[in-house]
């Protein structure tokens, strides 16, 4: 019980609030949903598998839940966050989906929670995009634009975020 509510208000903590994105890339809507910056690092030839982050605004009066993502060039795609068990160790793990309550903006970020593209039979290089498909359980599917960044400019960002709040 102690790691699920610890789990829980870890992922609580890290997707609520604004993106640090330095940009907020594409926009796209699906009801009262807005998705936008949506972004992965390049990839090497070799990656077996990539992470793509992106922040989710839901504008509208009722929960809802990010439940699918998939992609024409990796053969599958889950959901997983960071957790912590009883002992304080950090894991990875696989989550069902994605709750979005109303007016709550969640980033998908690293080290946070994050869609993971399984088998992938494509490398992507900074300037490179391609389509996301998303479903959520109420709303429905929609197709994102993911723009490929360079490794290190989401670190030099969060270091930034650390000078600010120093």
């Amino acid at each position: 019980m102690r790691k699920l509510l610890f789990s829980s208000a870890l992922l609580s903590l890290g997707l609520a609030g604004p993106a640090v994105a330095h940009h907020a890339g594409e926009t796209s809507q699906l009801s009262k949903l807005v998705i936008s910056h949506a972004w992965m690092h390049e990839n090497a030839e070799m990656a077996h598998s990539t992470s793509v982050f992106l922040t989710i605004d839901n504008q509208g009066t009722k929960a809802d839940k990010l439940i699918g993502a998939e992609v024409d060039f990796a053969d599958g795609a889950v959901f997983q966050a960071q957790t912590v068990d009883a002992d304080g160790v950090l894991a990875v793990q696989d989550i069902s989906g994605i709750n979005i309550d109303p007016d709550q903006v969640l980033t998908l970020k690293p080290g946070v929670v994050w869609i993971e593209l399984e088998s992938v039979h494509r490398t992507c290089e900074h300037g490179d995009h391609f389509d996301l498909t998303l479903t959520f359980e109420k709303a429905g599917i929609i197709e994102v634009e993911v723009q490929i960044e360079p490794i290190d400019e989401h670190e030099h960002e969060d270091e930034h975020e650390k000078e600010e709040t120093s």
